[in-house]
């Protein structure tokens, strides 16, 4: 009896809480139901509607599976003589009343189109001008389905989706959205953990996402320090850092810095073309051209001239150089060379210019 109690109380945490194992072996409540809740991917809104219901209701169920593996590992005169004593019968009560409850709210959530979900709720609230929630959610589904959305996940569970408009956090029986018109962030705490395996420590910051008008706090997110720089740039607001928090950058984000900084120096071009939304982060304007500055050397490493026209942000570019360096050796980034995005033209941080849009030249 002891030894199921064990396995049984880590086989509900891992199943809660599922780790990578679990989660390889498609042990998770979004695994065992996928052909009946959908594609995120396609209905985000509806998907999560639906999933939330069937988490909670077999959340609910794992406490009597408890009685049920005790039939079938240990018979049932040891589930009888565990009924009997006042312990187990209480356990046993609570958990008939609570898959009851579970389908109350579950029950209560469904009907009326969804009307009581706190997910729709939310939507609900962002749905004017006679429009409907559906209205609201159509919405997010389009921009979820887009690849230039930034998704954090810090834990099994939970995770954090900025979308171009819209931000999401996702929990096990919670969906909260927050229009990134309507909000502002405040970074609230910084915590570091060491992990001794290795001595290295990660860094998490805490960010509140408050109404900008009512300044009531809507949600926290959680996540790692190096998903800071990538959250950001999806944000349309910057992350308010009232408190001096210092925020532990990664290599790249750090490198990021530095070279927009040195093409900050180079010479600037002149263009009197309309620039197109960067192709990284369709969310800024391109506003880089290559412009080969280095002297001919006849190696074939050396730099060659690009003919493309501005495609790509300086934020985008600069990922792109990095991420193509020597990790082993990031004190040589800034004097290597990188292929082009579009055409593969080698270049380095010289060659490249800011561009200046200008009505007459």
């Amino acid at each position: 009896m002891i030894e199921f109690t064990v396995f049984y109380l880590i086989f509900v945490f891992c199943f809660i809480f599922p780790p990578s194992a679990f989660v390889s072996a498609g042990i998770t409540v979004s695994n065992l139901f996928d052909s009946w809740l959908g594609s995120e991917d396609l209905q985000f809104v509806q998907y999560h509607l639906s999933r939330t219901l069937v988490t909670v209701i077999i959340h609910s169920l794992l406490p009597l599976g408890f009685f049920g593996g005790v039939l079938l590992v240990e018979g049932y005169d040891q589930l009888l003589l565990l009924v009997q004593t006042p312990l187990g019968l209480g356990f046993l009560s609570l958990s008939v009343l609570l898959p009851a409850a579970a389908a109350f709210k579950v029950f209560f959530w469904w009907t009326n189109n969804w009307s009581s979900h706190p997910l729709v709720n939310s939507l609900t609230s962002y749905a004017n001008n006679g429009r409907q929630w559906n209205d609201v959610a159509s919405e997010i589904n389009a921009e979820f389905r887009r690849i230039d959305k930034v998704t954090v996940r810090t834990n099994p569970v939970s995770k954090t989706v900025v979308t171009n408009s819209w931000i999401i956090k996702v929990e096990p029986y919670v969906v909260q959205v927050a229009h990134q018109n309507h909000v502002t962030l405040q970074l609230e705490n910084a915590e570091e953990h060491t992990y001794t395996a290795d001595s290295q420590t990660a860094q998490y910051l805490w960010v509140n996402v408050e109404h900008i008008q009512t300044k009531q706090k809507l949600f926290t997110i959680r996540l790692n320090a190096v998903d800071y720089a990538d959250m950001q740039d999806r944000l349309q607001t910057r992350i308010s850092n009232v408190r001096g928090l210092l925020i532990n950058q990664d290599v790249h984000a750090r490198f990021s810095k530095v070279f927009i900084e040195e093409v900050s120096l180079n010479p600037v071009f002149q263009s009197q073309e309309e620039m197109d939304p960067c192709l990284g982060c369709a969310v800024n304007s391109a506003n880089i051209r290559l412009i080969r500055r280095c002297l001919p050397t006849g190696n074939a490493d050396g730099c060659t001239p690009c003919f493309c026209r501005p495609m790509w942000c300086i934020h985008c570019l600069s990922k792109w150089f990095s991420a193509r360096q020597d990790a082993e050796h990031p004190e040589s980034w800034l004097m290597s060379r990188c292929p082009c995005p579009t055409c593969r033209s080698p270049f380095c941080v010289l060659d490249v210019s800011l561009v200046e849009t200008v009505e007459n030249i």
